[in-house]
Formats: C-alpha cells, sequence, structure tokens
C-alpha cells in the first residue's frame, strides 16, 4: 500500500509540468489523485488514528475532547494567539474517539491536506509549526534505501521555540516504512535536506472543527478545498 501512494506521488511529479520548489513537491490527496488512492489514504489513516485512539487514549482527551479548559490546551495558531472558540459540547458524546470525529467530519486539516509530499535530491521543508493540535506522517520510503540523509528534524523547548530556532534540531527522525509519527502543532519541526534518492510522506494535521473554521479547511479527503500558492512554497 505505501508503494502505491510513493508510486502516485512520483507520477504526480512528473505530471506537474513545473520544477520542485525546495527540492520538493507538494500534492492535496483529495485533489491530485484517483479515487483509488484517496480511499488507501483513508484505510490507513485511520488505522494510525485506531492506534492512538487504543494506545494513547490521553491524546483524544487532552487535545480533542470538548470538555473545560479545551482552549488552554490547544496549540497557539499562525497568529500566536489561544484559539478562543471550543467544539460544539454535544461531540462529547456523540464522537467519543479520532475516529468518530474523522467519520462524523468534525475535524479542521491544514491548508492542503491531507497530503503527499516528495522531496528530491537537496529537497527540504524549513522550520516550522503545525498549529492543529496533532501532525500524523507516515514514511512512503525506506530510509538508507530509497534516500540518504533527510528525516524530520525536531526542536525542543515546544512554545519556548520559535518557527526561527537557533541551531540544529535537538533530534532527527527517520522513521522506517510501516511507521507513523505522530505529534502536537507546538513542535517546531523540519524536512531535513535529502542527499540523494526519493524521501515520501503522507502527512495531516488536524484539530477539532468548531464553528471558528475555515469553510475550505474542514472537507480533507472528501475533497472541495482550496490551496494557496504558498502551499506549494
Amino acid at each position: 500500500e505505501l508503494r502505491a501512494l510513493l508510486a502516485a506521488g512520483v507520477a504526480a511529479c512528473e505530471r506537474a509540468g513545473r520544477a520542485a520548489r525546495n527540492g520538493r513537491y507538494r500534492f492535496p490527496v483529495s485533489e491530485a489523485f484517483s479515487s483509488e488512492v484517496v480511499m488507501s489514504c483513508e484505510e490507513i489513516l485511520l488505522r494510525v488514528l485506531d492506534i492512538v485512539d487504543e494506545q494513547m487514549p490521553s491524546v483524544y482527551e487532552a487535545l480533542f475532547r470538548p470538555a473545560e479548559g479545551w482552549a488552554s490546551r490547544q496549540p497557539l495558531n499562525a497568529q500566536g494567539l489561544q484559539p478562543s472558540e471550543p467544539p460544539p459540547p454535544h461531540l462529547e458524546e456523540s464522537c467519543g474517539s479520532l475516529r468518530e470525529l474523522y467519520m462524523a467530519g468534525e475535524l479542521e486539516w491544514s491548508e492542503g491536506e491531507p497530503a503527499i509530499n516528495v522531496y528530491t535530491a537537496n529537497g527540504f521543508f524549513g522550520a516550522h509549526k503545525d498549529h492543529l493540535a496533532l501532525t500524523v506522517l507516515i514514511p512512503l520510503t525506506a530510509p538508507n534505501e530509497d534516500f540518504s540523509a533527510g528525516g524530520t528534524g525536531f526542536w525542543s523547548g515546544n512554545r519556548a521555540v520559535d518557527e526561527n530556532p537557533q541551531g540544529p534540531p535537538a533530534v532527527v527522525l527517520t522513521p522506517p516504512l510501516g511507521t507513523a509519527l505522530v505529534f502536537g502543532g507546538d513542535v517546531t519541526h523540519a524536512g531535513m535536506p535529502v542527499a540523494a534518492g526519493v524521501r515520501s510522506v503522507f502527512v495531516c494535521s488536524f484539530s477539532s472543527r468548531t464553528p471558528a473554521s475555515s469553510d475550505d479547511r474542514v472537507h480533507g479527503l472528501q475533497g472541495g478545498s482550496s490551496v494557496s500558492s504558498q502551499f506549494y512554497g
């Protein structure tokens, strides 16, 4: 399944008709790929959500359950502000897990995501924060087999570290195929430069949907979203 998604991503690069920016291509899954690829991405994502629900229930409790104090537990948004409008209280009864929130369409997604990113030689993604409750990053390539160097770098400190960190990351992770990275939106991270080969990931960042959520950020894999030129940069 992961290799099939990689093949779809590489084919999309060939169809793009443009050079990669910073050695990186980004493709919104719902817009760039066939229904078969979309369905495969959904199946894989749901497996990850099930694992998080079963093995890390505190993720839902702390970041998604619409209980008192929800806003204070959310990462800061891109303007450095704490979200103030919580999700509807009824979701606590109707959607008691990440899977249920997903199936009910009660998630807000980062622009253009879920997405498949493809990094070629010298490709990178600069240091940034995702500003949403949770990010799921699933490798589609194997380190030292498909690419060298690369990986995802993380800076320690959460909110104490901004999106222009000084010095190298505290750790660089290159997880194998069949695994996933899961982390919060306050964590500064970067796609480290690929020395050779091709590195690809299936990635999505999301929070609970609220009345303040933009209409074009609530569709996820169902399509209907739009992206700005900055998404590709």
